[in-house]
C-alpha cells in the first residue's frame, strides 16, 4: 500500500516537474513581465536541474543498432534535410543562399561558435541528458517519450513566434533524442544538433532564428 502511494506521489511530482520545467518556463520568458522575475524563475529551474543531474543516478542504455548503422543514419537524414532547406531557400530567396558565410565569413565563423557553446550544449544537457535520466523511467513508451520530449523542446521555442522554427525544432528534437536513447552519447548528440543549426544559419536561414546576418 505504501509503495503505491509513494509511486503515485513520485509520478505526480514529476508531472508538476515537467510542467513548470518545460511549459511555464518557456511562457515566462515570452511574458512582457519584470526582466528579474524572468532571470530568478529561470536561475532556479536551472539550479534545480543541475541538483538533479549530479544526485540521479544514470538510466541503462537500451538496446540499439551498431554504431556504423547509427552513422549512416545520422548522415542520411541530415543529406536529406540539407538539401530539402537548400532547395527552398534557392527558389524562395536565392540572394540568401550562403550570404552571410561568403559576405561575412568572420561573423559566420564567430557566431557559430556562440551558438554552438551557449545555445547547443545547455539545450542538450538539459532536454536530452537531463530529460532522459531525470523521466526515461516515470515513461515507459519510448514512442510517448520521443514525441513528449520534441514537443516540449519545440515549445521552448516559442518567444520566436514562428510556426516554421517550431516545426525546424520539433524535426530536429526527434533526431536528437532518437540519437542520445541509442547511444547516452551527449557530444554525439551535441555535435549533430551543432551540424543542423550551423547549417542553417549557413544556407540562409539565419534571420528566421534571429541569427546575425
Amino acid at each position: 500500500m505504501n509503495t503505491v502511494l509513494t509511486d503515485n506521489y513520485k509520478k505526480k511530482y514529476q508531472f508538476l516537474e515537467i510542467l513548470l520545467l518545460f511549459v511555464v518556463t518557456p511562457i515566462v520568458l515570452t511574458l512582457p513581465i519584470l526582466i528579474g522575475f524572468k532571470i530568478t524563475y529561470l536561475l532556479l529551474g536551472v539550479l534545480y536541474i543541475v541538483w538533479i543531474s549530479i544526485t540521479k543516478k544514470s538510466v541503462k542504455k537500451e538496446k540499439t543498432i551498431t554504431l556504423k548503422r547509427l552513422l549512416l543514419l545520422i548522415v542520411g537524414r541530415f543529406f536529406i534535410i540539407a538539401i530539402s532547406t537548400a532547395a527552398f531557400i534557392f527558389f524562395k530567396d536565392k540572394s540568401s543562399l550562403f550570404s552571410v558565410m561568403l559576405n561575412k565569413p568572420m561573423l559566420w565563423i564567430k557566431f557559430s561558435g556562440i551558438y554552438i557553446v551557449f545555445s547547443v550544449i545547455p539545450q542538450e544537457l538539459i532536454y536530452r541528458s537531463f530529460f532522459v535520466k531525470r523521466y526515461r523511467n516515470f515513461i515507459k513508451n519510448k514512442k510517448v517519450f520521443i514525441i513528449l520530449n520534441s514537443i516540449l523542446f519545440s515549445f521552448a521555442h516559442i518567444w520566436f513566434q514562428s510556426w516554421v522554427v517550431l516545426i525546424f525544432t520539433f524535426i530536429g528534437s526527434l533526431f536528437f533524442i532518437d540519437t542520445y536513447l541509442k547511444t547516452r552519447s551527449i557530444w554525439l548528440v551535441i555535435l549533430e544538433h551543432s551540424l543542423y543549426g550551423v547549417w542553417l544559419y549557413t544556407v540562409g536561414y539565419g534571420a528566421l532564428f534571429m541569427f546575425p546576418v
